[in-house]
């Protein structure tokens, strides 16, 4: 597993800033208040800002807060899970350093997306089985849990899909929430599933309500679009004898007609890009406090900066669903946690 970095305060300032003007450039720029920016500046020495950062997040860190007066250090992580010494040095005997503070959601605006190489789409699957192989119990449980409380909230009448898909973010997160914890060598239980019920709650919830109301718009988009072809064609289905039922060249034939086929692809061309705004939008809220629509711009922003890794995730992950489905779908019970996990581990390539 690659090392990790954390941001550490070194407690002091760049030569030629005040104390006052590093505290209001920092309050403004990360969404902090002036107390917390205060408090940081005077007495924050030797606390971590950030931690579990690729290289080339962390500098991009301690690049954006040079920007602002303030001087930090970057440190190696142990890996988690290990035990032993560190391999950083302590940060400082205060304990402080070790409960990370939170910088507000401006700080996980810093840079873009990062693009990883193609083969990292197999590394994530990598990634997320090591992972698995932690608590391989606590997260088949953790899924079949899942799948059991949407099938049986989709059973309620009438708001019941509505119900599922608002309350779905809400579950990746806690599941996403979860793999962080064990990645950073908490373990994972099966109650983490429900860890996005209480962390940030409210934009996970909009996630959900966002998400839903971009897809019933495209599906009316759609659903207007196929109305106006078939009525503009003059016909609905080939004339037939009564009591006849339509043979499978007729069925092809009316398929592959452009009343049928071009909604179909303007549904892929607009499905496709709200299925890459949602994927790490839910992770992203949950674990960085990023705002919901930022989530989703940074999710999109993410998936198409990576359509190579994520190509060969794909491909990969469908042969190991087919071979997976063999035995009486058995398989899955393996794979879907891992390919659960591999979200996580995607994210943490992606946006760290």
């Amino acid at each position: 597993m690659d090392t990790r970095y954390r941001i550490v305060y070194s407690g002091r300032l760049s030569l030629g800033h005040s104390h006052h003007e590093v505290m209001e450039q920092l309050a403004r720029k990360f969404n902090m208040t002036e107390e917390e920016a205060r408090e940081l500046v005077m007495n924050g020495s030797g606390r971590v800002i950030k931690h579990d950062l690729s290289a080339a997040k962390a500098e991009r860190y301690r690049n954006e807060l040079a920007s602002v007066g303030l001087e930090v250090d970057i440190e190696a992580q142990a890996p988690s899970g290990t035990s032993g010494p560190s391999l950083a040095k302590p940060a400082a005997s205060d304990s402080r350093a070790s409960s990370p503070i939170d910088l507000g959601a401006a700080s996980d605006r810093l840079g873009e997306p990062n693009a990883v190489e193609a083969g990292r789409g197999w590394g994530w699957i990598q990634d997320a089985w090591g992972l698995f192989k932690q608590a391989p119990w606590a997260w088949i449980g953790a899924l079949l849990l899942f799948y059991l409380i949407v099938i049986v909230v989709s059973l309620v009448p009438l708001i019941g899909g509505l119900a599922t898909t608002v309350l779905g973010p809400m579950f990746t997160a806690g599941l996403m929430l979860g793999a962080q914890a064990q990645d950073r060598g908490e373990g994972f239980g099966v109650g983490q599933l429900f860890a996005g019920f209480s962390v940030r709650p409210g934009p996970l919830a909009l996630v959900g309500v966002v998400y839903l109301g971009l897809a019933l718009l495209i599906g009316l988009v759609i659903g207007l679009l196929f109305i106006v072809m078939v009525g503009g064609s003059g016909m609905m289905v080939p004339e037939m004898a009564p009591g006849t039922t339509m043979t499978p060249e007729q069925f092809e034939a009316m398929a592959a007609g452009p009343q049928f086929m071009l909604p179909v692809l303007i549904a892929l061309l607009l499905g496709i890009p709200l299925a890459m705004a949602m994927f790490f939008a839910p992770a992203l809220v949950a674990l960085d406090a990023v705002p919901v629509m930022q989530a989703f711009k940074l999710s999109f922003m993410g998936c198409l900066r990576n359509i190579l890794p994520f190509l060969v995730f794909g491909l990969i992950a469908f042969v190991l669903l087919f071979v997976g489905a063999i035995p009486f779908l058995l398989g899955w019970l393996v794979l879907l946690p891992v390919l659960t996990i591999a979200v996580y581990t995607a994210y943490r390539d992606i946006f760290r």
